[in-house]
């Protein structure tokens, strides 16, 4: 069975096509949540497919952007690791980045990171980031100030549109 990903966030609908005969049902996302991942989709024309549908609440561009990134110690300040990472991908309220070297971080630690869009003017970006998740050699993380009106956050956004 043939299993696809679709990412939306809750004010849109998903789509749901058959590969085979090109029958489409549309289903609000909000409904779609709750269900066990992946929907297993049997279509009238006997068609079987799977679909996994990812609710998130911000577009994320896939990217490759190098990049570094640092910890330092919540009571003396030193730095404690520093790396140099990939951005493999990017949103208006966070980013998933691939450290070149396994660190030693932790869920909720905070770190700095710094990176180069590439975007014509070549903007630099330096934020700093909560991390939320460690899975597949991969940090996923917030940026602490997503929520504020800054001149990085501007930027991210004209990067971001699609």
């Amino acid at each position: 069975m043939h299993t696809r990903v679709l990412y939306v966030n809750f004010t849109d609908t998903v789509i749901l096509a058959c590969d085979a005969c090109h029958r489409s049902k549309a289903l609000p996302a909000a409904t779609v949540k709750d269900l066990p991942q992946p929907l297993k989709v049997r279509c009238p024309c006997g068609a079987v497919f799977g679909v996994t549908v990812v609710i998130r609440s911000c577009y994320r561009k896939q990217t490759r952007l190098p990049g570094t990134y640092a910890a330092r110690d919540a009571h003396t300040g030193q730095m404690q690791t520093r790396g140099r990472m990939i951005v493999e991908n990017l949103s208006r309220t966070g980013l998933r980045f691939r450290p070149l070297v396994p660190p030693r971080v932790q869920i909720d630690e905070v770190l700095l990171v710094a990176f180069t869009l590439d975007d014509p003017q070549q903007s630099p970006i330096q934020k700093a980031v909560r991390v939320r998740e460690i899975a597949d050699g991969c940090i996923g993380g917030e940026f602490l100030d997503h929520g504020t009106y800054t001149d990085t956050n501007r930027l991210l956004g004209f990067y971001l549109r699609p």
